[in-house]
């Protein structure tokens, strides 16, 4: 069994490049959502939860190592930094440190840990719509103007993460997605990556 204290070159670089393929997938889902308002705001973390979820469980399981989870939630992080939204890197530090805690015993060797940490990500990942209208109006309302949103859409997004009843179906079915993304990442894991000799 691989140490679990001692990271490679090839280690560093696999998670880095999945890391990269699961921002890409986010950005993706993000840009394909905006044509739609509803989908946008309620419906698009949900699916970027579902499928990023197979990427996760084999990154964490292929490097087989502690800090897969922060390193990957670090860089998300400053991929918002560089977007403009500064407060997102400590936030999904925070995310990371969790889902270490979680994993910290060896989780990558259970499915249940990583299902675990990969859904309680997803509860989390709620917080990039959250934060911006608890504690950082301004800033988010200055990056999105500046990033061409129109302010049907800003409406939008205030009206339904200012709605309990919205808010609590968004974050109910983005933990739902999560879940299932867990449970198919699990699948594959054990009926196509451990067969093919990926992990």
């Amino acid at each position: 069994m691989k140490q679990a204290n001692k990271w490679t070159v090839k280690d560093v670089i696999t998670t880095v490049l999945l890391t990269v393929l699961l921002i890409v997938i986010q950005l993706v889902v993000n840009m394909v959502c905006m044509v739609n308002d509803f989908v946008s705001m309620v419906l698009s973390v949900g699916f970027t939860m579902l499928l990023c979820a197979p990427v996760y469980f084999l990154m964490v399981s292929r490097i087989h190592k502690r800090f897969v989870s922060l390193i990957y939630m670090t860089i998300l992080g400053c991929v918002f930094l560089i977007m403009g939204n500064w407060y997102l890197l400590p936030y999904y530090i925070v995310v990371g440190l969790i889902c270490e805690a979680i994993l910290w015993k060896n989780g990558w060797e259970s499915k249940g840990k990583m299902t675990a940490a990969w859904t309680i990500s997803s509860l989390l990942y709620n917080g990039v719509n959250l934060l911006p209208i608890w504690f950082f109006w301004d800033t988010y309302e200055a990056f999105a103007l500046s990033s061409g949103m129109e302010q049907s859409y800003i409406d939008s997004f205030v009206r339904y993460y200012t709605s309990a009843g919205w808010l609590a179906a968004i974050i109910l079915f983005t933990v739902i997605c999560g879940f299932l993304g867990s449970m198919i990442g699990g699948k594959l894991i054990q009926k196509h990556f451990k067969k093919a000799g990926v992990l």
